[in-house]
């Protein structure tokens, strides 16, 4: 195959264990007072023919700041509004509409009923970036009142521009390791070594373009969060507090006095019912009972002054 290929398939694994490693170097690179030179790691001198495609991107990645330019910083916007409303029946369409609207579209929405059985719902709306201040001006001129308000922002500028070299320094690998396995298969030589090779490099290729892979999904969800920013809505209903009245409502002394006469008629009838209970029930009753015990009471009496008058 030749020294130049052999030496190749040595060079690519170490270029792929600086990428792999470049996190950690970034930090390094962060945490290095900025009137110290910074240390760049050393490799084996590569082909000047060859791998110019990947000593850029390795430069690009090392240096993202040389290479990289990022016109404006990328931010993720997100704010949490609880909202007093007349009436979250007509609100919550309203913001439904304003999320249309503002080219947003609905992320969720939800209702319930409170303790009054007023309707209270939540919502979470997503909206271009360069309209957020003026969805959350719309949102707080719809509310009665604004009872509380969140608003965050997370920047990933810095992840961006590290993803964006890391991605140029790995496409710069892929392109090297194609022309290589090219340049393998038109070699001539033994054809179990030329076997062996482009196994190698298709498995060095499969990983590299995983990672291509994977860095692209992060960076396009990077793209998408602080394209769009994220408010979250909660409508409660405006419910005023009723405040007790010096007289009850209902207070009425008339009634108060027909009540009470109408316990003094009811106490009345029942002593009259007892009465009339005690004289056609008890003291019958009574005499019946009486009776029997008086003739038993005047015998033993009587009998008893008779023996005292015999004796």
């Amino acid at each position: 195959m030749g020294t130049k290929r052999l030496w190749l398939l040595i060079a690519i694994p170490l270029l792929l264990t600086l990428i792999a490693c470049g996190p950690a170097l970034r930090a390094a690179r962060t945490a290095t007072p900025p009137e110290q030179p910074v240390p760049m790691p050393t490799a084996a001198p590569l082909a000047p023919a060859r791998d110019t495609a990947a000593a850029e991107g390795m430069r690009a990645y090392l240096v993202p700041e040389a290479y990289q330019v990022v016109e404006e910083r990328m931010v993720i916007s997100t704010a949490q509004l609880t909202l007093i409303v007349d009436e979250v029946e007509q609100t919550l369409p309203e913001i439904q509409a304003l999320a249309v609207q503002m080219n947003g579209y609905i992320v969720s929405s939800s209702s319930y009923r409170t303790a009054t059985d007023r309707l209270a719902a939540t919502i979470t709306i997503r909206v271009p970036a360069e309209r957020y201040q003026e969805a959350l001006t719309r949102l707080r001129e719809m509310a009665r009142k604004v009872e509380a308000e969140s608003l965050s922002g997370e920047d990933v500028t810095d992840q961006y521009v590290d993803l964006r070299a890391r991605l140029k320094a790995l496409r710069a690998t892929e392109e090297e390791l194609l022309a290589l396995l090219r340049e393998v298969r038109e070699s001539e030589g033994n054809a179990e070594q030329k076997a062996q090779a482009i196994l190698s490099i298709y498995n060095q290729l499969t990983t590299v373009r995983s990672e291509i892979e994977q860095i692209q999904g992060q960076m396009q969800y990077l793209e998408k969060m602080s394209a769009m920013a994220t408010i979250t809505v909660e409508l409660r209903p405006y419910e005023p507090k009723v405040e007790q009245p010096v007289v009850e409502e209902g207070f009425r002394p008339s009634r108060t006095l027909r009540a009470a006469a109408r316990t003094l008629v009811a106490v009345l009838q029942w002593l009259y019912k007892a009465l009339i209970w005690l004289v056609v029930v008890l003291l019958p009753v009574l005499a019946l009972v009486a009776l029997p015990v008086g003739l038993i009471v005047f015998i033993i009496v009587w009998r008893q002054r008779r023996r005292k008058r015999s004796g």
